[in-house]
């Protein structure tokens, strides 16, 4: 199981879709979100950091609500930003998350 990402690639923004492997409790919560109607979506920007954003349900103007977002340098700080995304994100929406 991992967490599915739409990734924006350079340069013209094409989508394609990619999984992030985690944790499965990081993963469970990351599928409660899915199950909202939540996404998440990743592009390495030309600075080579990583922007990763989750986007909540759709608000009354039909327009998705940013959960939380991280910036990171693309490397291994990746996963714990995952990871942090994913519980900013449930705290948002007040999701119980296992401690």
């Amino acid at each position: 199981m991992a967490i599915p990402f739409t990734q924006y690639l350079r340069p013209d923004g094409r989508e394609t879709l990619i999984t992030i492997e985690r944790s499965l409790e990081i993963e469970n919560v990351a599928r409660r979100l899915i199950a909202l109607g939540c996404r998440f979506e990743a592009e390495v920007l030309r600075t080579n950091h990583l922007s990763l954003e989750a986007l909540g349900p759709k608000d009354e103007d039909g327009d998705p609500t940013t959960l939380a977002m991280e910036i990171v340098p693309n490397g291994p700080g990746v996963p714990d930003a995952v990871d942090r995304l994913v519980l900013e994100a449930a705290a948002s929406l007040s999701l119980e998350v296992p401690s």
